[in-house]
């Protein structure tokens, strides 16, 4: 009986010794699976880094985009039968700063600017089309706070200098805008005519500087009602 005993005794503490080093085993297995707490960040930044080349800012723009003018609505034109016409009028038109289209509503294209077509105007700024061939400064008369004439690519009558208007090949001065800010003027050296009354409402001229001799100024042609010029200080660049 005792025997019995004592050979169950060494079966239970055999069944003991030999769970608790399974057990140890299992967990020394495991132990190494487990990450460091602070390495998992590390890792997942790794798989999604910031900034990649899926953002918006980084995508490639495809593809152009052309901006059409918007062209001034509400402008009187008159129509000469022949499938031209010209500016006549502001009509509904109340913007300050007007570019004249090229075709009118009706569909005549627009080559001319009739003397006191933008009288009386707030017009800051207009816009000549390429298809306008005729026009004079009285086409802008009463027109005090038009600071600047624009004239649009491709016009092959006339051209921009300075903030002036003058004929394409630069040799008439047809128009000085009345409210232009600056009070200095620049005259290219191939001036060689100045319309009249270019220059009658541009009270705020002080000085020019003609970019021609002494000599080539005296051959200018100056037409009639341009006081302000006369009134302003000359400077010569040759």
């Amino acid at each position: 009986m005792k025997i019995w005993k004592m050979l169950g005794c060494l079966v239970l503490l055999c069944a003991i010794i030999c769970g608790c080093a399974a057990l140890g085993a299992s967990g020394a297995a495991e132990e190494p699976q487990t990450p460091p707490v602070d390495e998992a960040p590390k890792a997942e930044g790794e798989q999604q880094p910031s900034g990649g080349a899926d953002t918006e800012a980084d995508k490639p723009v495809q593809g152009s985009v052309t901006v059409l003018p918007t062209y001034s609505e509400g402008l009187r034109f008159r129509s000469n039968g022949d499938g031209t016409c010209a500016v006549a009028g502001l009509g509904t038109c109340v913007a300050s700063c007007v570019l004249i289209p090229p075709k009118s509503p009706t569909g005549d294209t627009v080559t001319e600017i009739l003397p006191y077509a933008l009288k009386d105007s707030i017009i800051g700024a207009v816009e000549i089309p390429t298809t306008v061939t005729a026009l004079s400064a009285a086409s802008f008369a009463g027109c005090r706070r038009l600071a600047y004439v624009r004239v649009a690519s491709g016009n092959k009558s006339f051209m921009e200098y300075d903030g002036v208007l003058y004929t394409a090949d630069g040799k008439t001065l047809l128009y000085c805008p009345a409210g232009r800010a600056a009070t200095e003027l620049s005259l290219p050296s191939s001036l060689s005519r100045i319309a009249a009354g270019a220059f009658t409402e541009c009270t705020g001229l002080k000085s020019v500087l003609f970019q021609g001799t002494t000599s080539a100024w005296q051959s200018v042609i100056v037409g009639d009602d341009n006081d302000p010029l006369y009134a302003a200080g000359f400077r010569f660049a040759v």
